[in-house]
């Protein structure tokens, strides 16, 4: 059975999309059957991430009321990895989370991991897609306000009975927090009660790539770029690998070198 991943934060801009798309990329390079799922009824940005925004026909709500079987509304977009869409608008009728449940178990049975895109606002869709969940990475940029977001959103996902939780600290400014002008590693690993998995590297070339529908590893660059090497390391973590904190983040190494299909 396949592990549900649920990526989230209560606050809005910190990459959770962006992390989203990227992770699920890589970890179908690493030969993991992976289906991206868009949570966000109403403010669908998943497919855009993912190159695929003149794909969807189909969406998550049109599998769940039965208008369509989920083949129909996965579009299969690279070797090993699917994407499943959100609406673009929020459906009139609230469905009961024991649907979405019933999808999740289904889809279970034909991926590892299935990474979930979360809204940034406590919705009955945001609890549906939690209640499906197994696991949950908890998004923050490297600011001591969104660590505090962070902190929320976890306190509200205990009691949702979630147990695996891990922190993605998105964005970091090493020299900023050699300057002690941002939070340090420490000081990001005291202020929050999640255990710390990963850390991305501040880096242009992930608006660059995205701009373009460009996922971490499909560019024609022969290095890796930080946020790359970021995301690998991640997807390494949740395969369970153990891999040092910025293992080839801040000098990372030629795309060669990465074992991804």
């Amino acid at each position: 059975m396949g592990r549900v991943i649920f990526v989230t934060s209560f606050k809005g801009g910190v990459g959770k999309t962006t992390l989203s798309a990227n992770l699920s990329a890589v970890l179908a390079g690493m030969g993991k059957k992976v289906l991206a799922v868009d949570g966000d009824f109403g403010m669908r940005c998943l497919d855009m991430a993912l190159g695929l925004e003149s794909e969807v026909v189909y969406d998550i709500n049109d599998c769940i009321t039965g208008r369509c079987s989920p083949e129909d509304a996965i579009i299969h977009c690279k070797s090993n990895l699917a994407f499943l869409a959100s609406p673009m608008w929020k459906p009139k009728d609230i469905l009961p989370a024991g649907y979405f449940i019933d999808l999740f178990k289904l889809l279970r049975t034909r991926y590892d991991y299935i990474i979930i895109d979360s809204s940034a606002e406590e919705s009955p869709y945001y609890l549906a897609f939690a209640s499906a969940a197994d696991d949950a990475l908890v998004v923050s940029l490297h600011q001591s306000m969104s660590i505090r977001a962070a902190e929320k959103t976890g306190i509200k996902l205990r009691t949702l009975g979630f147990r695996n939780l891990r922190l993605i600290v998105n964005c970091y400014r090493p020299d900023f927090a050699e300057e002690e002008a941002l939070p340090t590693i420490y000081d990001l690993i005291n202020l929050s009660a999640i255990r710390l998995l990963g850390v991305i590297p501040y880096d242009n070339n992930v608006v660059i790539d995205q701009e373009q529908g460009l996922t971490a590893f499909s560019t024609s660059d022969k290095t890796a770029s930080s946020y790359e090497a970021a995301i690998y390391n991640i997807a390494c973590r949740i395969t369970g690998k153990n891999v040092p904190l910025f293992h080839n983040v801040l000098k990372p190494k030629r795309k060669k070198s990465y074992p991804l299909n």
